[in-house]
């Protein structure tokens, strides 16, 4: 046990050193694709043709869109929730009276995200369920149609329906959830997700660059929420969403989540040698600031770690807010909140 400890202090102080040395993340895009902008142009095509609609009605859908988007960016910031549903209530009416048949449904399925949205904020939980299922189950249909990027949907509410789970305190189903929804998108296996498209292979093979990318943000948004959720948690964050999980590495995107995970499961199975070897390769690279939050993860464990064995000291801290600082670009608000709270210098 003593040599153990010998070897991770001497370890944990090189990694220390080391760092003024990585490099900061990298603007290079990590996609071949604007997928943003590929889902609307395929979205469009399809919604036309499934849905049998005009320039003039899917304009109106549109401008329907952006309303419901400043809405979700009020409930996002909490602004005035009451005002939101009035706002929103005004938009779902003029739905009703709009539209009719797959459009009507179309833009249904848009509206009642945000409706779920606003009773998540409020924390009516098994309302907040109750409408996004009614939405997931709308795009279900929808992709069954033929509008296939609405697969996407498909997947976000599934995410969604873990965050209730989180909030409404159900860590388990939670993780579950995520787990499985994961296991999906990287594998093509369904267990337990919310929707009939999970159970049809064919599903899974429409628009795979959505599934891909989709698969990639998933782990970041994840991520940002397993430190939001346990921001005063002494443990080390959460592993149960993706322990065990096993996948094909045939992308570079792939890479950095494998490599990431594999420095998780080090740390948390005690093999401080493997643990130190991954994490120094890991802050090495240059990776995409997409990735940032993977990075800022495995800083947030390492100085638990390190506090766990009484090893925080001001060199470790000063140099994981110079990092964060300096090296790192995107989740401006979750490193701030970090430093505030938890990497006091």
């Amino acid at each position: 046990m003593e040599k153990e400890i010998t070897t991770y202090h001497k370890e944990l102080t090189e990694f220390v050193e080391t760092m003024p040395s990585f490099p900061a993340s990298s603007f290079n895009a990590t996609f071949e694709y604007d997928t943003g902008k590929l889902i609307k142009i395929l979205q469009k095509k399809e919604v036309f043709e499934i849905c049998n609609t005009d320039e003039e009605q899917y304009d109106s859908i549109d401008r329907t869109d952006r309303e419901l988007g400043k809405i979700v960016s009020d409930l996002l910031r909490e602004t005035n929730l009451d005002q939101s549903l009035k706002d929103y209530l005004d938009i779902e009416k003029k739905i009703e009276d709009s539209f009719s048949g797959n459009l009507y449904m179309y833009a249904k399925q848009g509206a009642l995200s945000v409706k779920s949205l606003y009773y998540y904020k409020i924390k009516d939980f098994p309302k907040a369920l109750t409408f996004t299922l009614e939405c997931l189950v709308l795009n279900d249909y929808l992709v069954q149609q033929g509008i296939y990027t609405l697969n996407l949907r498909c997947f976000e509410q599934n995410k969604n329906i873990s965050r209730i789970y989180f909030r409404d305190h159900q860590e388990e189903s939670g993780h579950q959830l995520i787990f499985n929804l994961i296991n999906y998108l990287l594998n093509g296996v369904n267990e337990n997700l919310y929707g009939n498209i999970f159970s049809h292979n064919q599903y899974w093979m429409k628009v795979p660059i959505i599934r891909e990318t989709y698969s990639y943000e998933l782990f970041t948004m994840i991520t940002e929420d397993m430190i939001r959720f346990n921001i005063h948690s002494k443990e080390f964050l959460p592993d149960n969403w993706y322990s065990g999980l096993d996948f094909e590495v045939n992308t570079p995107d792939r890479q950095i989540i494998y490599n990431w995970i594999y420095i998780n499961k080090q740390l948390r199975d005690s093999n401080y040698k493997d643990y130190f070897q991954g994490l120094m390769y890991y802050f090495q690279q240059s990776y995409n600031q997409f990735y940032d939050i993977l990075k800022i993860s495995l800083l947030l464990d390492l100085y638990k770690f390190a506090e766990k064995n009484s090893s925080v000291n001001p060199v470790l801290t000063r140099e994981i807010i110079d990092f964060m600082e300096n090296k790192l670009y995107f989740n401006q608000s979750i490193r701030t909140l970090l430093i505030k709270n938890i990497f006091k210098a």
